[in-house]
């Protein structure tokens, strides 16, 4: 007779408090400092350190990726707004908005991929500045990433 063996629960870490990541690449573009909008066309190439290039592999067949990036600029931008008031007049908290004065300055964007060179990839739409280290690239999947009725307030 077969005997299951019981397994004990499993329990959750207690999360950590800090956390380290490492860049796997960097943006590279025409573009040297921060800026509130006009983005949707410029074009950029994302160069991937050589150890990360065999991830790349199949990324070539999605239209567009998601990247994960992190805004070291605005990290030492000496003012640290808790809320912000957009072009529309509106104030918001600075999580009810896409600026790049978050608490940990993390960018996440989705871009148009135009094509994959190597270890590079260039792509349309990126809203960060020549330099910025990369932390992920995920292909953009429609029925994760699209939210058909998605609501913004007015204004926002």
């Amino acid at each position: 007779m077969w005997l299951r063996k019981k397994r004990e629960a499993w329990r959750r870490p207690p999360p950590p408090g800090e956390v380290t990541l490492r860049a796997i690449g960097y943006v590279r573009n025409n573009v040297a400092k921060p800026r509130p909008r006009g983005w949707e066309k410029v074009e950029s190439r994302v160069e991937l350190l050589p150890e990360h290039a065999t991830k790349l592999v199949g990324i070539e067949g999605y239209s567009h990726v998601i990247v994960v990036f992190y805004a070291d600029v605005a990290e030492g931008a000496p003012e640290k707004p808790g809320t912000l008031t957009l072009a529309s007049g509106n104030t918001y908290g600075i999580l009810a908005t896409r600026s790049q004065l978050r608490p940990n300055h993390l960018g996440v964007s989705v871009v148009a991929l135009l094509r994959v060179e190597g270890a590079t990839l260039h792509v349309r739409g990126l809203d960060a500045i020549d330099g910025t280290p990369v932390l992920d690239i995920k292909p953009y999947l429609p029925v994760y990433d699209s939210v058909l009725d998605a609501r913004i307030p007015p204004g926002g």
